[in-house]
């Protein structure tokens, strides 16, 4: 039996022919060997006497036997050819008129999933799939329930978080396979609840990173440890910053270990529950609405955790710093808008505001509103004097204390005159200071006094009488005839 054999009506005599639909639709998303391998078959297909085997072919492509059967599963899974035969194995290549619709009305799986596997396939060019790996997919799918789109997100982050850089398709996929089961697991069908859920996984696997290195550790966390920290950071409500925290107990232990911390962490939260079994209505009452306020500086700082006593203790010192409640929220507010999302955070902001001497919302307001003016005179003046940075704080401090001496144009006006020199700002300063100190305020004023340019010292004309001097006034030899001093000589 020949190893390639046209379908019904698919003979061209003389020449072999490529349908536009398979360059068009086919060719471009298929590995390049695959292709070589479709185009020689066309080949085969209108020269039987050439057609002897597959060995053959694989000598004649350069290629190992191997690549060619492979192949040949992927254009069968795209039902551009059919098996007819398994030893030796034979192929029936298919005229593509018309297969269209022809295959929109076949249910074998090879059809079902041929947008996908080829999408898979796209998803990892330089890697060639075989059977194997798209029946593991498959499987993916049909056995753990994950939609297609779930599984391409899945294989896409793989390989961007690899950076490109991916193993063997077999170990790939074995790791793919873990992972798929964790989004069954965990009930996560759709690509959207597949992004959520790595999100939070590699929040909990950064935050068992650092769990082992508290401990000396120098590996990769278990999928067990991380489930661990899932249970902290889920269940219990403990931050990051609070599990951290805690591996400072664990030196007790001989050798620190997840086990152990799980056990500390456990401890405190009976610790707390049976801490409030002994209040009063009154005490747990006033403790509940500091745990809403600080439940909603979390919110604010977009933190969904649950309230510390350390995050209660800091709203109770930030309070005794003197600021009312809506001033430290909008503290909470502003640090998460440039992304620091600690009390840590938010104490270092407030203690900013008490060095300025502002402790209510309204007063912070107003020094936002002050801030914001005088950044606007100072981006002018970087203007008039050729700067190009961002604005400081002490830059800020600088246009005050200027508006307070003397007038902007002024300012502006000695912003121009120390355009070009090396520091710029502290030129400006030295000359606001000469000029209120002399008690120049205004720009007109300001170009009165500045030094006039040196005029040029003109030369003195010397004026006495000139003395004419003629020959016989010299005494005899004075001069030499050179000419007949060079006659003298030659003769």
């Amino acid at each position: 039996m020949a190893f390639c054999t046209f379908g019904d009506g698919g003979s061209i005599q003389g020449v072999t022919a490529v349908e536009n639909i398979f360059i068009a639709d086919y060719m471009p998303s298929a590995p390049g060997d695959y292709v070589k391998v479709y185009l020689f078959g066309l080949m085969l297909c209108a020269r039987p006497q050439q057609n002897d085997s597959l060995p053959r072919m694989a000598e004649s492509l350069h290629m190992d036997e191997n690549v060619i059967v492979n192949a040949m599963a992927y254009w069968e899974r795209e039902g551009l050819v059919f098996r007819v035969s398994d030893n030796p194995p034979a192929y029936n290549f298919k005229s593509l008129y018309g297969m269209k619709a022809e295959n929109a009305e076949l249910d074998d799986e090879i059809y079902t999933q041929r947008s996908f596997n080829r999408s898979l396939q796209q998803l990892l060019p330089e890697m060639l799939l075989e059977g194997h790996e798209f029946r593991m997919a498959s499987d993916w799918i049909d056995v753990f329930g994950l939609s297609e789109d779930c599984v391409l997100y899945m294989v896409q982050r793989e390989v961007e978080r690899r950076g490109g850089k991916l193993p063997a398709a077999r170990t790939l996929f074995k790791h793919l396979d873990e992972t798929a089961r964790r989004l069954a697991d965990a009930g996560v069908k759709t690509a959207a609840e597949a992004e959520e859920f790595c999100a939070l996984e590699s929040v909990n696997t950064k935050t068992a990173e650092k769990v082992m290195k508290q401990f000396g550790m120098r590996r990769a966390p278990s999928v067990d440890e991380i489930n661990l920290v899932k249970k902290w950071t889920d269940d219990w409500k403990y931050t990051p910053s609070d599990i951290i925290a805690a591996c400072a107990e664990t030196v007790k232990s001989y050798q620190p270990s997840f086990a152990y911390l799980d056990k500390v962490l456990e401890g405190r939260l009976k610790q707390e529950s049976g801490a409030n079994a002994h209040k009063t209505e009154a005490d747990i009452s006033a403790e509940e609405a500091e745990r809403a306020e600080v439940k909603k500086l979390l919110e604010q700082l977009g933190q969904a955790s649950r309230v510390t006593p350390a995050q209660t203790e800091a709203l109770k010192r930030f309070k005794q710093m003197g600021f009312e409640y809506a001033a430290i929220e909008d503290a909470a507010k502003s640090c998460a808008q440039k992304n620091r999302r600690t009390f840590e955070d938010v104490e270092s902001l407030l203690a900013k505001w008490k060095d300025a001497g502002v402790f209510t919302l309204e007063g912070i307001l107003e020094e936002r509103r002050l801030q914001e003016h005088y950044s606007g005179i100072v981006r002018r003046i970087f203007e008039r004097a050729g700067i190009d940075r961002r604005v400081t704080a002490s830059d800020i401090k600088y246009a005050k204390a200027w508006t307070e001496l003397i007038e902007l144009d002024a300012i502006l006006y000695a912003s121009e005159l120390a355009q070009g020199t090396q520091a710029p700002m502290k030129y400006i300063h030295k000359l606001v200071q000469t000029w209120s100190a002399a008690g120049i305020t205004t720009a007109e004023k300001a170009r009165e006094s500045a030094p006039k340019p040196a005029q040029k010292q003109q030369s003195r004309k010397y004026e006495y009488e000139q003395r004419d001097v003629r020959d016989e006034d010299f005494e005899e030899g004075f001069f030499v005839d050179l000419r007949n001093r060079k006659k003298q000589v030659q003769s």
